[in-house]
């Protein structure tokens, strides 16, 4: 059995975020307004780094196809960093060839730096803004604002062991999210990408981990479930998923009229990217709702949906899951429904989790032993969605550095 070891500070530090972020999403109004820009940092949509090729003919997947380097603020890491951003090939969630970004951080001298993590942040969200190549160069308030600051202890954790660490922009230049093959696809790109960075010092073998929790959890798992048919060339030792929504339908009707129910509505209007054919703009009321989810991050979708029934937005109060053409989509992106990982998996949920259902993770973990897949599951006793991040986040992280270390 690995014996693993905690780390007090990073537990401590990860309670008092989580706690400051619960705090601030009880103090937001209402209806919450978009977020203002940055100062000196034009968004994606007017950035030209972000502009897609005009030909995609003879790309590879996480084939780089530009890169810059840029500056990380406020990330209180122990040593100096070096960071880039790559923009590199991928593809949508049908198959159509797109570029999207992912941010490379290196510890200078860090001790296991040939060795890789893609950290998968949670999104949730449809503007470009939200996207974690944005956000980590915004600096702290902006994190604040959108609660990805709760995501910089297990990063500084990551940094602090010495990996090189790959952020990618998982959900693609369209924030496709919840939509399953975009998200494991990107994340695996991201990693090709990085290795395929000479800057980076990194080699086709270079050991592999991915850590993701919530909706960055999903981007991880299926990554994983993906990687043994599109990425088999990969060297991935070890994939941790934290409070993993595993099954979208259980879970949307678990939220609503919760706190997290704007994550519903996010959750269908990003699948209508994917699937426009299931024309679900179409089954709400208000034509511009799309839009105005558009323009907000997470934080600000909480604040202004919570505890809101997701029937009171559609036409005669349908569930947006419930028509045939769509609960068959729902369905076929449920986790385990991608594939079989051959990487050892580590999940885990917390006990009273509403949004990460307790009992679909279980069903997956069944699922997952009855296919041989080397996996370590655990249940976190009292933990709901928010307090999981931060009691998994010791364990977690022990067993993957375990993983990499020995790799």
């Amino acid at each position: 059995m690995t014996r693993i070891q905690t780390h007090i500070v990073t537990r401590v530090f990860s309670f008092v975020v989580v706690a400051a972020a619960m705090c601030a999403v009880d103090l937001v109004a209402p209806v919450a307004t978009a977020l203002p820009p940055v100062p000196g940092l034009p968004s994606p949509s007017d950035d030209p780094f972000y502009t897609q090729p005009a030909s995609f003919e003879g790309a590879r997947m996480g084939e780089v196809v530009d890169s810059r380097p840029v500056e990380i603020p406020d990330i209180p890491a122990g040593e100096p960093l070096t960071s880039w951003q790559v923009k590199y090939v991928s593809q949508d969630t049908k198959g159509t060839p797109w570029t999207t970004v992912a941010t490379i951080i290196q510890p200078v001298g860090g001790a296991q730096s040939t060795k890789l993590v893609a950290f998968d942040p949670w999104v949730d969200a449809l503007s470009d803004r939200c996207n974690p190549s944005y956000q980590l160069r915004a600096g702290t308030a902006y994190l604040a604002s959108t609660g990805m600051v709760t995501e910089l202890p297990n990063l500084v954790a990551l940094l602090g062991r010495g990996y090189t660490v790959v952020v990618p922009d998982f959900l693609g230049p369209d924030n496709q999210f919840t939509a399953a093959y975009v998200e494991g696809r990107n994340t695996l790109d991201g990693i090709r990408a990085a290795l395929n960075f000479a800057p980076a010092g990194l080699s086709p073998g270079t050991p592999v981990g991915m850590l993701g929790y919530s909706g960055g959890a999903r981007g991880t798992e299926f990554a994983a479930e993906l990687a043994p048919e599109y990425a088999p060339e990969l060297n991935l030792v070890g994939a941790v998923a934290v409070g993993l929504p595993a099954d979208l339908n259980a879970s949307g009707r678990r939220m609503n009229k919760s706190p997290f129910a704007g994550i519903d509505l996010t959750s269908i209007f990003g699948l209508a990217r994917a699937y426009p054919e299931l024309n679900l703009p179409g089954l709400f009321t208000d034509p511009d709702l799309g839009r105005e989810l558009s323009s907000m991050c997470n934080g600000e979708v909480l604040a202004r949906y919570a505890f809101a029934d997701g029937r009171d937005t559609t036409v005669d109060r349908i569930w947006p899951m419930d028509p045939p053409q769509v609960a068959a989509v729902v369905e076929s992106v449920r986790a385990g429904r991608l594939g079989t990982p051959r990487v050892p998996l580590y999940l885990a949920v917390g006990e009273n989790d509403s949004v990460a259902l307790p009992e679909a993770n279980d069903r997956l973990a069944a699922d997952y032993r009855s296919r041989g897949v080397d996996l370590t599951y655990v249940k976190l006793p009292l933990a709901e969605h928010l307090s999981s991040a931060a009691m998994a986040a010791p364990m977690a992280l022990a067993w993957l550095s375990d993983h990499l270390d020995r790799a």
